[in-house]
């Protein structure tokens, strides 16, 4: 239905953004929206907030809507699927070892999975809600991870139509920040 609704009102809807018109708590709410119903990827919807409200503010509304969407889902999982979730993970023995790491460092995991541009955000939602970690952690985790990408999606769509140099430059920057994190996650891993 949302979709429909944003297809049959989409001029009145990018005219209304390109105008300023809409106030931020309803954008805020919208995105948080695609976080909870992704009816479309929501690296467009950060690239498109970056698009029409800059790097910055357009990253920051992202980052918080993914935050709040985030916890949301979390909670949910947690409080009607949490039993029959961990039940059904204990049917696979090859994810009991991802299990006990991620349940003995929750912190890191979490900011570590949320960096990793492949992996399904839902999944690290849903999956963290199934195992032994506290809301504050998980959450604090969660934002914490998001703050790269989130910077970069809204560059980009800052800038899609100003020049390849600068998206292939942030694309760049980013690659660079995600082997960075990789060689640190692997020394701690086998520092442990």
């Amino acid at each position: 239905m949302a979709i429909i609704i944003c297809y049959i009102y989409r001029n009145e809807i990018v005219n209304w953004l390109q105008n300023g018109e809409a106030p931020l708590a309803l954008i805020f709410l919208i995105a948080v929206g695609f976080i909870l119903f992704p009816v479309i990827p929501f690296k467009i919807i950060i690239g498109m907030l970056g698009y029409f409200y800059g790097s910055l503010l357009g990253a920051l509304i992202s980052w918080l809507a993914a935050s709040v969407g985030s916890v949301i889902i979390y909670l949910l999982v947690q409080v009607f699927f949490q039993k029959q979730g961990r039940a059904y993970l204990a049917k696979f023995n090859r994810l009991e070892k991802l299990t006990l790491t991620i349940e003995d460092h929750p912190f890191w995991t979490i900011v570590f999975a949320r960096m990793i541009p492949v992996l399904p955000q839902s999944l690290v939602n849903v999956y963290s809600a199934l195992l032994s970690i506290r809301l504050l952690t998980y959450a604090v985790a969660s934002a914490v991870g998001k703050i790269p990408a989130m910077l970069v999606y809204a560059y980009i769509g800052q800038h899609l139509f100003s020049g390849v140099d600068k998206i292939l430059m942030a694309i760049g920057i980013y690659a660079l920040f995600l082997l960075l994190t990789y060689l640190i996650y692997r020394r701690w891993v086998q520092a442990r």
